[in-house]
């Protein structure tokens, strides 16, 4: 059997010890380069999935807020709608009292020096009051009219059928301002009934 020189044995224990050291650090870093490349591949995935839970739950909100987009869109166009047929309806309704306007001074004739009862029924439904609040208006009485007579001439102030085409007017553009501030109450109700739980 071959013996060793007594130097060489130190030599080779030394030379063991440091192969099985490099060996042990070398199986240390390939253990946590796989640790890290697992929680590397761990924590990227957790990331990918909250991003997709994220986009997820944005396209949701953004679905939501379009759909409620498209509801007040349709509402407010509804709203518009109903405000064009109602100004329709009040130019046609004023254009049929502007033609009673000669009926009504004719039938209170001159013994009144501003409106006569016809006339005044006539202002107050051009200004969009109902033929109801009409009872407590007096009926045409010509036992008055010495004390119209006693008057001053009406000639410096408006006729009544001026009084009564300026009534139409503004009631009509009176009667659309209430037309239309209802709507956009309406659709102001209608939104919010809507974004509360």
């Amino acid at each position: 059997m071959n013996v060793l020189p007594w130097w060489v044995k130190p030599l080779l224990i030394t030379a063991l010890a440091g192969a099985a050291l490099y060996g042990a650090e070398q199986f240390g870093y390939q253990r946590a380069a796989n640790l890290y490349t697992v929680k590397l591949s761990t924590a990227d995935a957790d990331h990918t999935r909250q991003l997709l839970r994220l986009t997820e739950q944005r396209l949701t909100e953004q679905a939501v807020a379009q759909e409620a987009y498209q509801r007040l869109n349709e509402q407010a166009h509804k709203v518009g709608w109903e405000l064009l047929q109602t100004k329709q309806q009040l130019e046609v309704t004023q254009r049929q009292l502007k033609q009673r306007i000669s009926d009504a001074t004719h039938t209170d004739g001159p013994r009144f020096t501003g409106l006569g009862p016809d006339s005044l029924r006539l202002y107050r439904q051009f200004l969009g009051y109902t033929a109801s609040g009409e009872a407590d208006l007096p009926a045409a009485d010509a036992g008055h009219a010495g004390e119209a007579a006693a008057a001053a001439g009406t000639e410096a102030g408006l006729s009544p059928a001026d009084l009564l085409e300026h009534a139409a007017d503004y009631g009509q553009w009176c009667q659309q301002l209430d037309a239309q501030l209802s709507a956009y109450i309406r659709l102001h109700t209608e939104a919010t009934s809507e974004v509360q739980p």
